[in-house]
């Protein structure tokens, strides 16, 4: 299906105005339990424990967020540039790479830092939640296309 630059324009701003919308929901969701964090009086590495496993808790869609704005980035880049050019590649790419952070953040980031926080480190903790495999999946394939584009574009530059 080929689509008209000025469409891919469009569904790369609307991209990005579904970030700003999702950041602004997510920081709602989120400041609700920030305002219930458990804090001890007296005890200041207890609370900042509970403040960093707050921030701990909210990077793996903070990630997920930054792949949707360099998606938005994508359309806009697709709409400009040629085919597997320069700034779609680095857009694609960032996608790729977010999109993999994110999962290790919610696989294994959050996971083991949630019970260290709790009861001390007792070895890496790993989730086996589907979602975030996927994504993590998704975000290696989106990287390895993007440096296949570059690598193809360059070869095919050499020829000219």
């Amino acid at each position: 299906m080929n689509l008209s630059p000025k469409l891919r324009g469009r569904i790369g701003l609307g991209t990005k105005v579904l970030v700003v919308v999702l950041t602004l929901a997510l920081i709602s969701d989120k400041s609700g339990e920030l305002r219930s964090l458990d804090f001890t009086m007296g005890d200041l590495w207890a609370n900042l424990g509970a403040i960093f496993g707050f921030w701990v808790s909210i990077l793996a869609p903070g990630f997920y967020l930054c792949a949707l704005w360099a998606l938005g980035a994508f359309f806009s880049k697709s709409a400009e540039d040629e085919e597997f050019g320069a700034a779609m590649v680095k857009s694609l790419r960032e996608v790729g790479q977010n999109l993999l952070i994110g999962a290790v953040a919610a696989i294994l980031i959050h996971p083991t830092l949630t019970v260290w926080m709790d009861i001390g480190f007792r070895g890496v903790r790993i989730t086996t939640d589907i979602a975030a495999i996927t994504i993590g999946l998704i975000g290696i394939a989106l990287y390895l296309l993007a440096e296949t584009g570059k690598r193809l574009r360059f070869e095919l530059e050499q020829f000219i």
